[in-house]
């Protein structure tokens, strides 16, 4: 304990005064003691987690914001899995009808998912069920995002083949509507102009002047090129693909040889009169697997003129 010595005003003698603490308080400014022991307080009940730290607060309300922002992702993941499901059923129900593809099943829509260990790093977290199921949701849609692009791309295969082969198919006139006058003699059977006989006529007879143009009716290879004064003349067989075959007889002259690659409006040769001929003409045949058919069901018979050069114009440019 210390002392010091207070003069005395009324005897004029020092004498001696403890320093207690009561007397530092009672000099000092009281307003700045308490405030010091209340920083205290303060402090002990921040400690003892009566009143959250600035720290803590901040971070509460961090983890708050992320589970809103969570939140508003799963809703956004149901408007894309909505929008993907319509993707799907068109995929299903008209895409793939339209390329003669068969639907893709809900198992291998669904499949490939995580397994139960997958998301073992999320756990323990206040939030953990909520990131997990987003995390879960994720994966889902990226999954079937992928399964939709392969689906895509397939079709897109599917449909450049169809489109190929409906390339290949005879399905124009082999000579241009106002090119010939009439058709002198149908499919099937006839008098033949010659024999005068009741005989099978297996094509279409296109009478037309000599020296008018003769198209391609399909994609395909030449695969004959004959030159006779008897039977067909001067003839050209296309053959196309999906078992599609062409002839082409009595031209006058050939623009194509043995092994060429065609493309329908492509011209082949002009109309002659060569071979077993009683005038000027084109006589065409259509063959699907080694059986003849009436050229008329594969062209359109009623295309005007105009119509008919157009068409040839779009098929040569491409």
């Amino acid at each position: 304990m210390r002392y010091k010595y207070i003069l005395d005003k009324e005897s004029l003698v020092y004498r001696e005064e403890k320093i207690t603490l009561l007397s530092i308080l009672k000099k000092n400014n009281w307003i700045g003691v308490v405030g010091i022991l209340l920083g205290i307080c303060f402090w002990g009940i921040s400690f003892f987690g009566v009143i959250e730290s600035p720290k803590k607060f901040i971070l509460e309300n961090k983890g708050i914001v992320l589970v809103q922002n969570v939140s508003d992702v799963n809703a956004q993941f149901d408007l894309i899995t909505n929008q993907l499901a319509q993707i799907q059923h068109k995929d299903d129900n008209l895409y793939r009808v339209i390329s003669q593809m068969n639907p893709i099943s809900q198992s291998i829509r669904q499949q490939g998912f995580g397994g139960v260990n997958s998301y073992s790093d999320l756990d323990g977290y206040q939030s953990s069920d909520l990131l997990i199921e987003s995390n879960k949701r994720s994966d889902i849609i990226s999954k079937q995002l992928d399964n939709q692009i392969q689906s895509f791309n397939n079709i897109f295969l599917s449909l450049k083949s169809l489109n190929d082969s409906l390339l290949a198919v005879p399905a124009i006139s082999p000579v241009s509507p106002y090119d010939y006058h009439r058709i002198s003699s149908p499919f099937g059977i006839r008098i033949h102009p010659i024999s005068g006989k009741l005989q099978k006529h297996d094509g279409l007879d296109f009478a037309a002047n000599i020296g008018k143009t003769i198209y391609a009716t399909g994609n395909g290879i030449i695969k004959l090129v004959q030159k006779s004064n008897s039977g067909y003349g001067n003839r050209v067989d296309i053959q196309h693909e999906f078992g599609y075959k062409t002839v082409y007889a009595h031209l006058d002259l050939i623009n194509v040889a043995k092994g060429d690659t065609v493309v329908r409006g492509q011209v082949i040769g002009t109309v002659g009169n060569t071979g077993t001929s009683t005038g000027p003409h084109l006589h065409y045949e259509v063959i699907y697997k080694r059986t003849k058919y009436n050229p008329r069901n594969y062209y359109i018979n009623d295309l005007s003129s105009a119509e008919f050069n157009a068409m040839i114009d779009n098929f040569n440019s491409n």
